[in-house]
């Protein structure tokens, strides 16, 4: 195997800490998914475009989750403000919790 040093922004850097021991299968995909969806970039020194195009990349392939401002995006339209919550009856959930370990055996 061999170490590829790249330079990348801080705030990418922090990013993929939590993703340090997944990176090479998360570069694949990114790679699959560039080469399949035909995004090409120059092959220079990372730029902020090309760092937003492997995101990209790794978002379509599910290889990480939506950004904070598309969450902020889908939590801020109407249709989802306007959800209620479920209003059911009966006992709450925490008692029906307790009263389940409760009967386990192991007690």
């Amino acid at each position: 195997m061999e170490i590829i040093k790249i330079p990348v922004s801080y705030e990418l850097a922090q990013r993929l800490r939590s993703y340090e021991n997944e990176l090479p299968r998360l570069l694949e995909l990114g790679l699959r998914v560039i080469k399949t969806k035909k995004i090409t970039s120059p092959v220079s020194s990372p730029t902020l475009l090309q760092q937003k195009q492997v995101i990209k990349a790794l978002r379509q392939a599910g290889a990480i989750g939506p950004d904070a401002e598309t969450i902020a995006q889908y939590l801020a339209k109407p249709d989802v403000k306007k959800r209620q919550p479920i209003r059911a009856g009966g006992k709450p959930t925490s008692t029906l919790i307790i009263e389940e370990r409760y009967s386990r055996s192991w007690n």
